[in-house]
């Protein structure tokens, strides 16, 4: 598991006619799946993965999320699509069933002393990944791309779309800039301040939105409850933001003002939408995309239409397509708003699950980051703008299976973390109140 979570991001096939990485992650993440189980039942380990008592309502949540999928696959029109999903996409039962697999294989069976390297091992094969981001802004290809691809000038490295290589980003920076908070060490200040920059660079020239809105929250969620109440990190604060503000003005400046349009057609397009002065092409034709989704939550609101069965039942007109999208063919297979997504696909219950699902990780991160000090204080603050940061993005972007096992892997390490704490916490609350009768005594 320790070595899955570092190399899944690396874990391509870049052969064959017309190479897609969705498709081989998806491969390697289900068959990943499958051993770890089979392994666990023969070796008589399953019982590891079962949760202790104290996580009795992460527990439950997540089990209805999984019942409640595998009822709207059972209730769906389109069986085999919602078993398997759909061609270059596969968010299917069979990948949900993984990326819960994956959730409970990172909170039970990775060796606790393990879990920070864990961050530290995704953090440094995100700095091979970003390069490579960079070098193919600049034309720099060294794998062949897929049909989609082909005459892109986008950055999207081993993700197939750039708005995938974005949330990835928002992932990996957010945890990048927790190390680098955490670190006295010189070396690896540096080592994890180039980092963050190669990062963010990637993030920039990936031309994701939605990522930039995550990175911001995440920076903003860091910089109230970690930075703001430790004055001997304003400066190594102040330097890193600095650069990456510099970064960024050198940047826009080679590349003719291209991304601080990007930047505030944010502003311009969310003051569209509140004022009401929609056209439709909000959010690169988001805005129109929600609009017609809407409507179909009433109609699929108890079982949903079926995991990954969003293409069959959009139900935009071919001109409104032409119109918006620019090919009455197009097909629109997802709403581009995760919760959106699954309240449609999956049904509204699923998405009441999963929500209590994060609320209750959530709750279990304050619990813990209230009772440790220091490195680990920041580290679970880290890991709680990590996974913010995702969740904002997730609100214009799609769940991918090159990405979504990352992030569920860092519910589950965030969970372990915060246990490991609270149990230590009740361990030596114990202690206490027995050296105290004892001196009582």
């Amino acid at each position: 598991m320790y070595w899955f979570i570092i190399l899944f991001p690396l874990l391509i096939y870049p052969w064959g006619i017309d190479p897609y990485y969705t498709t081989t992650k998806m491969w390697y993440l289900d068959l990943f799946v499958l051993g770890t189980w089979i392994y666990l039942i023969i070796k008589r380990r399953h019982r590891a993965i079962i949760p202790e008592k104290n996580n009795s309502a992460i527990e439950i949540f997540l089990i209805i999320f999984l019942l409640l999928i595998e009822v709207s696959t059972a209730f769906s029109k389109y069986t085999y699509t919602s078993v398997h999903g759909t061609i270059d996409r596969g968010e299917g039962l069979i990948t949900f069933f993984s990326y819960i697999s994956v959730f409970l294989f990172s909170y039970r069976l990775i060796d606790m002393k393990k879990l920070n390297n864990v961050i530290s091992g995704m953090v440094i094969v995100s700095i091979f990944i970003s390069i490579y981001g960079i070098l193919q802004h600049y034309s720099f290809d060294f794998l062949p791309r897929n049909s989609a691809m082909r005459g892109y000038p986008g950055t999207y490295t081993f993700f197939d779309n750039p708005n995938f290589f974005g949330s990835y980003l928002v992932l990996v920076l957010l945890l990048t800039i927790t190390l680098y908070l955490t670190v006295n060490n010189n070396k690896l200040s540096s080592l994890y301040f180039i980092t963050v920059c190669l990062n963010f660079i990637a993030l920039i020239f990936s031309n994701t939105r939605s990522g930039y809105v995550g990175v911001f929250c995440g920076v903003v969620f860091l910089s109230i409850f970690v930075v703001y109440k430790r004055k001997y990190l304003w400066k190594k604060w102040s330097l890193l933001l600095l650069t990456l503000g510099l970064l960024l003005l050198t940047i826009d400046i080679t590349e003719k003002g291209h991304y601080f349009n990007r930047i505030s057609s944010v502003v311009s397009e969310s003051y569209s939408i509140v004022s009401n002065q929609t056209t439709g092409y909000e959010g690169s034709s988001r805005y129109f995309i929600w609009k017609e989704s809407l409507p179909l939550v009433k109609e699929y609101f108890w079982t949903g239409s079926g995991p990954d069965t969003f293409e069959f039942i959009f139900p935009a007109t071919p001109d409104e397509l032409q119109y918006y999208l620019g090919n009455p063919n197009i097909k629109v297979d997802k709403a581009h708003n995760e919760y959106l997504q699954i309240a449609i696909t999956l049904g509204t219950p699923a998405l009441l699950a999963y929500l209590l699902f994060l609320f209750a990780v959530f709750r279990k991160l304050h619990q813990a980051v209230k009772m440790v000090t220091g490195k680990e204080k920041i580290i679970l603050f880290g890991l709680t703008s990590t996974i913010i940061g995702y969740l904002v993005q997730a609100f214009f972007n799609i769940s991918t299976v090159p990405v979504a096992p990352l992030f569920w892997s860092i519910l589950g390490i965030s969970l372990a973390k915060s246990n490991l704490h609270l149990k230590n916490a009740k361990t030596q609350n114990s202690h206490m109140e027995i050296t105290d009768k004892y001196k009582s005594a």
